[in-house]
């Protein structure tokens, strides 16, 4: 896996895995967010179904969870910064992967 890319957006390094956009560890003082650049434009980068899927768990719930009630905001998970963990880096291994399993399974 490709550690080696320490900044990261709020996406891959919160919301993919699920932390809501209100969670205290996403505060400044536990997270260095980036002044340059300041955003990743992310619609751009991730597919609008995969933010779509991600954005209704957080504020209505799926497969069994209620989510957490609350607005989940693109401009949120657009913040660059330093990368709090590597988790990040697997989530978004795995996403990649999972769209390579149909292209295997189809030939």
């Amino acid at each position: 896996m490709p550690t080696n890319n320490y900044v990261e957006c709020s996406f891959w390094n919160f919301d993919s895995l699920f932390q809501p956009q209100q969670h205290p560890a996403r505060d400044s003082h536990d997270t260095f967010f980036l002044s340059d650049p300041e955003i990743s434009d992310i619609n751009n980068t991730v597919e609008s179904c995969y933010i779509d899927k991600v954005r209704t768990v957080h504020s209505q719930g799926a497969f069994g969870s209620r989510g957490y009630q609350s607005p989940w905001l693109i401009e949120e998970a657009e913040k660059n910064l330093l990368r709090t963990h590597t988790t990040a880096v697997s989530a978004r291994m795995l996403h990649a992967l999972s769209k390579k399993v149909g292209e295997i399974f189809l030939q």
